[in-house]
Parts: C-alpha cells; structure tokens; sequence
C-alpha cells in the first residue's frame, strides 16, 4: 500500500505542460504482435489489474505557491478496454496509428487505453497507450508484468496519500529554498564560466549539429495557428531477424546498442539534416528507477555526440566506447538545467509558455529498450511471442509546429530473441512527409548494413 505523498517529479511536469499549457500532450504506445489472438476475457482481466497499479492515477493541480502537484489513485476512470475487429496485414499500421488518436484528461481519466484485435493471417495484435505524464515505458512495463502475472499480491493497490494543509505549507517552505539555492548556484557558475572564457578564449571544436543547429521559422501570427490542422507523425515500424542484427554488430565490434546508434546516426543523415562529416548529437533517455519506485516519470536524458564517420565506416567499437563514457559520466555534476527546474516547476503554465516559444526538441531521440522480457513480450505467456515495438508521440501538433520543433526523428529499439524490432516517428515534415516515405529511409539505412527488413 502506498502511503506517501507522491508529487509531481520535474519530469512528470514537463509532460503535464505539454497537455496543459501547450496543448500536445505526449502519449505512450507499446505494441504486441502475437501468435495467438488475445480473448476478450483475458484482456478485461488485463484491464481490471492495470486498475490496481500506478500508472491508474490522476493529477491534482495545487494553488499553493511553490506547492508541486501530487497523484492520487483513479480508480476505475482510469482506463478502457476495447476488442476490435479482425485486421489485415496491411491495415495493422493504420490500427496503430488510429489507437493513438484516443485522448486523456489528466484530472479526470482515462489516462490510458488497452486495445486488441485478432489478425487475418494468424495471431493477435495488442496496443496500450497511456498518457506518458502518468508513467515512463519502464512504469508502463512494470504495470504490465503485473496485470499478466498470476500473482495478486505482486505490486499492492496504488493508493498515494492526500496531502494536509500543514504538508502543503512544510512543502512550499521546502520548495523556496530549493528554487532559492537554484539562483545562487546558477550566478556562481555564471561567474565561473566567465572566468574560464576568459582565460582559455574561444574554443576551435566544431560543435555537433543539434535541432537548434536549424534557425527557427519566423513566429506565426494568432491567424496563422488558428488556421493550422492537426497531423499524424509519420511513424514506420520494421522487424529484423534477431540473429542478423547479432551477427551484424559482432562483425563490426559492437554491440546492440552501438548498432542502433549506428543507424539513427545514419538517418539523420539520411535526411539531409546533417553531413557524414559531421558529429550528430543524440539524445538518450536513461531510467533511474529504483526497485519498487512508483514515480509516474523516472528518466534522465543523456546526450552523446557520434561523429557520423563512425557509422558511415562502421565503427561500431568507437560509438560502444562514447556510449559507455556517456553513462558512465550520467548524474555527475549539477548543471544549469537541473538547477532551473524546480524554478520552471513553480512558474505558471502561462510563464512557461511564454518562456519557451522557441523551444526545440531533440534532433534525435534513441531510446534502446534492449532485450526484451519473456513474461512481458508475451503478455504473460512466452510461447505466444511474436515481436514487441513502442514509440512516444506528440498529439494535436501541427506540420507547421513541427517545422518550428526543428526536431528530426525519434527511434525506439526492442530485442525478443528471435525478432528485433525498430519503430521511428519522423519529426522533420521536410525530410518525412509521410510514413511510408518515413519507412522507405529506414529501410534504406538498415540495407547500408546489410539487414533485410520487414515492415509492419
């Protein structure tokens, strides 16, 4: 039984800023393609347990300055099932895509969606999208295992506790200070910085290309927003055949992962956003996730910085090198944004609309969620394993807004043992109109490598 007080962590409140005050909240959706089709009582059984478990919450918004919100449990306003009917091949990308139209409410529920639908040519298909304010993949995987698994007494009813005036005043307090020894930490590497420029002068290091590498479009006016229609981003999913993605990185001396680097790299470039002689730089997020933890958003998001030669000679051994510094470096040092956040968490959604105008999302994301686990790729059961993709994607956003983002695109990456599994939103309107465009550059990259692959 949770009893404490579960506020809002700087990351669930990025994700409650982007469905409140910028209105494109960020839904995520993880995908099960089985060899057996899901029975309608099984999936309401799923249904029921996910009930129980914390990604079933809901927001409570505080008028207490400097007070963070807080989750309460939602109970059964929590979710929904759905059993579709049966899909074609060729229909099962659109399902999916159609799957994430579905909308949330923070305050009120649902806050996610659990859909199946048997397929022509044999198996099942299975969806769960969930707001990602109310819970990260890992979240999202832990709740899973638990509303497949046989044991009742796994991960207790999530039942956080209800904040009293004098926690909300000891809160506040606490807050103060915090976003107060934020400012002063934030003047005194201010002036250090300073010190440093001037004793060391202009450094000659090309920079890597970022999204902010792209100068912003000029701000529309309120007529030009209004009259924007909302969009699909392109997405493509595409398996590989496990032991062709293993003998591929061992060949070249990497790993799983420098492989998957390896071909988001190649894509970017691809794309035209930048040139094999440039370094590209990736955003990875990380889970920080204790045991037991039930924080609706637990992730750091580490940089890396790949010299787009590596991927273009395949040296796979140079980026497994840069990647393992990269996390081994993870959490050292405070920073300007950590100092920022809590300030950012206490400012109105309307400052931080304001301040973040020409904000831009990363050029690319590549999320690894590596081997994937028996229980939880087969919803419960091993032998009905077929393949396993997720992917986050921004609701409600505009082709015009993404141009704005200056985003490029985001990669998701899962092993099942037999099939592995890449799954790519394209965020650059310019570079991919359309998912099966989208689709055909993925393929091209995964070819340069030498591997067949199979899209969904």
């Amino acid at each position: 039984m949770t009893s404490h007080v579960e506020r809002t962590t700087h990351d669930d409140d990025l994700f409650v800023r982007m469905d409140r005050a910028f209105g494109v909240p960020v839904l995520s959706q993880a995908i099960w393609r089985l060899t057996e089709p899901l029975a309608a009582e099984e999936l309401d059984r799923i249904g029921r347990r996910l009930l129980d478990t914390p990604i079933s919450r809901r927001l409570r918004r505080s008028r207490i300055p400097f007070v963070r919100d807080h989750w309460t449990a939602a109970a059964a306003t929590a979710g929904r099932t759905h059993l579709d009917p049966e899909l074609a091949d060729d229909e099962v990308l659109d399902w999916i895509e159609r799957a994430a139209d579905v909308r949330f409410d923070l305050a009120l529920g649902p806050v996610w969606d659990l859909r199946a639908a048997p397929l022509a040519s044999g198996g099942g298909i299975v969806t769960l999208c969930s707001s990602h304010a109310v819970g990260d993949g890992w979240l999202g995987g832990r709740a899973i295992l638990h509303a497949t698994g046989d044991d009742d007494s796994v991960d207790a009813h999530y039942a956080p506790a209800t904040p009293s005036l004098p926690d909300q005043i000891r809160e506040s307090a606490t807050q103060l200070g915090t976003v107060g020894a934020g400012l002063v930490g934030l003047l005194r590497d201010s002036w250090s910085t300073r010190g440093d420029a001037g004793a060391t002068g202009q450094s000659s290091e090309k920079r890597p290309v970022t999204s902010q590498s792209t100068p912003p479009p000029p701000a529309p006016t309120d007529d030009e927003v209004a009259r924007e229609t909302t969009i699909r981003t392109p997405l493509a999913i595409v398996s590989i055949p496990g032991d062709d993605w293993r003998s591929t990185f061992s060949a070249s001396g990497g790993t799983s992962n420098a492989l998957f680097l390896a071909i988001v790299t190649g894509l970017i470039v691809g794309a035209g956003r930048a040139s094999w002689e440039d370094t590209v730089r990736l955003s990875i997020p990380m889970s920080v996730r204790p045991e037991e933890d039930t924080r609706a958003n637990s992730t750091t998001g580490l940089t890396l910085d790949i010299p787009a030669e590596w991927s273009r000679s395949r040296d796979l051994s140079a980026i497994r090198q840069a990647a393992k510094e990269t996390y081994r470096r993870a959490g050292t040092g405070a920073g300007r944004p950590p100092r920022l956040q809590p300030l950012i968490q206490a400012l109105p959604d309307a400052a931080v609309a304001t301040l973040s105008k020409n904000a831009a999302t990363p050029l690319a994301l590549a999320s690894n969620g590596g081997v994937v686990d028996p229980l939880f790729a087969g919803l419960g059961d091993p032998s009905r394993i077929g393949t396993f993709a997720s992917r986050a994607t921004t609701q409600g956003v505009s082709r015009e807004r993404l141009v704005r983002l200056r985003g490029g695109l985001a990669a998701w990456f899962h092993d099942t043992g037999e099939t592995t599994t890449l799954a790519v939103s394209g965020l650059d309107p310019a570079a991919f109109p359309t998912s099966a465009e989208l689709c055909a550059s993925v393929q091209k990259e995964c070819a340069r490598w030498g591997l067949t692959t199979i899209p969904w």
